[in-house]
């Protein structure tokens, strides 16, 4: 006998129920029997009254499986019909079932994804590539643009004649100038390379090192011209400009216009011109301190033996006058002081005379000059005396001491000199 279930208390009823004896509860038909607890269900329940399970699932569930099933019987009740060939063919791959599609399209929607991200990648590295490569071309440009003014200044410079104001000057403005253009080195390595142009900026930065290296050179060879290290200081400077000037026509960078070193190698022609000039000057002061030396040498000799041949010619008459000596002793005398001032006379007009010591020469001749007029004098006034002529001798007896006087006192003079 057919039974249903108490929808309500889960007892078996006999089908020609229609109240459920125990709980009183209307009956239905057994309705739908759940595929996982095998309890039975009203036929309008959507889900398991003891287990909750979705009954619709297993619904779709079952008609699928009646339809494979029902496909499988005719599938052989045609291979019953049909013999088989000898040689069996490899069967085509399945249909694609009904889920297909949509892993298909979550496959195309994932793949669609990752190329949306690539391609945001892509452009984000190509724009931060651009905005890199023009931050450091930029840099490089405006680095460029202050060498080249440092350049121009140090030309401008040296237009004009080397001197103690131009020294001074330079020596002044010059660490400003270097400390300027390091800063905007230091600056310009903080920028990121791009490397493609990482060879361009090895030789920028070899072309700013060059020039920082020579202008820190031109102060230390103008404050020591005369040093022998100033030389190979030259040569360096020579080679640092040199290099910059092959790296600036070596640089290859778009937009960037590098400074013509042609300037700065005419400034190491006119530092070594000022060098050679200062060092013939020093030699030329050198030989003129050794003329000066020598000059003076024969100048203390000569006055030397002036001071040795001082005689008083007048003290020697009065010996004479008392009986102590005679005319000829006294003539001998006088002869033999200017003999001597004679002497001394031709040898200081001799002298080779250094430059600003030809007043000092003339003064010692005309000294020695009038020292000869005064033995002149004194002996034209013995002569006189010897011979009786009283008048023409005293006459040159009062002519000679103020002679003698006045070249006391400008030898005086002329020894504290």
């Amino acid at each position: 006998m057919a039974q249903q279930i108490c929808a309500i208390c889960g007892r078996e009823v006999d089908d020609a129920a229609r109240f459920c004896p125990a709980c009183g509860g209307e009956l239905q038909a057994a309705g739908q029997i759940c595929g996982k607890c095998h309890q039975s269900n009203p036929d309008r329940a959507l889900f398991c009254m003891n287990c909750g399970d979705d009954l619709t699932v297993q619904e779709t569930a079952a008609v699928d499986a009646e339809s494979v099933d029902a496909g499988a019987i005719h599938h052989l009740a045609n291979t019953a019909a049909v013999s088989l060939p000898p040689i069996m063919e490899i069967p085509a791959p399945a249909a694609p079932s009904a889920g297909a599609p949509a892993a298909v399209k979550r496959t195309l929607a994932v793949i669609g994804v990752v190329v949306l991200l690539l391609t945001a990648g892509g452009g984000v590295y190509r724009y931060y590539t651009q905005q890199m490569t023009q931050r450091f071309l930029s840099a490089s440009s405006l680095l460029a643009g202050q060498m080249a003014g440092a350049e121009q200044k140090l030309a401008d410079y040296f237009e004009r004649p080397i001197d103690t104001q131009f020294i001074a000057a330079l020596q002044q403005d010059w660490p400003g100038q270097i400390q300027e253009l390091q800063i905007a080195v230091d600056e310009w390595k903080t920028v990121k390379c791009p490397k493609q142009y990482l060879l361009q900026q090895q030789l920028l930065d070899r072309r700013a090192e060059a020039q920082l290296a020579a202008m820190g050179q031109i102060p230390d060879i103008l404050a020591h011209p005369l040093a022998a290290e100033t030389d190979g200081v030259l040569e360096s400077l020579r080679q640092n400009m040199n290099e910059a000037r092959d790296l600036s026509n070596n640089i290859q960078l778009p937009g960037l216009q590098m400074p013509n070193s042609d300037k700065a190698t005419a400034v190491a022609d006119s530092l070594s011109a000022y060098c050679s000039e200062q060092r013939e000057i020093y030699k030329a002061k050198l030989a003129r301190l050794e003329a000066m030396k020598a000059y003076f040498k024969q100048m203390d000799s000569i006055l030397q033996k002036n001071n040795e041949a001082k005689t008083g010619l007048g003290a020697m008459l009065d010996k004479i006058r008392s009986g102590g000596y005679g005319w000829p002793d006294y003539f001998e005398m006088i002869d033999g002081a200017k003999s001597t001032r004679v002497n001394l006379r031709t040898q200081v007009n001799r002298l080779v005379t250094p430059a600003g010591t030809e007043e000092y020469t003339a003064e010692l001749s005309r000294l020695l000059s009038l020292s000869v007029d005064y033995c002149d004098i004194m002996k034209a006034g013995a002569n006189a005396e010897s011979k009786g002529d009283y008048s023409t001798a005293n006459k040159k007896y009062i002519e000679a001491p103020p002679l003698n006087d006045q070249i006391q006192s400008q030898y005086a003079a002329f020894n504290s000199k």
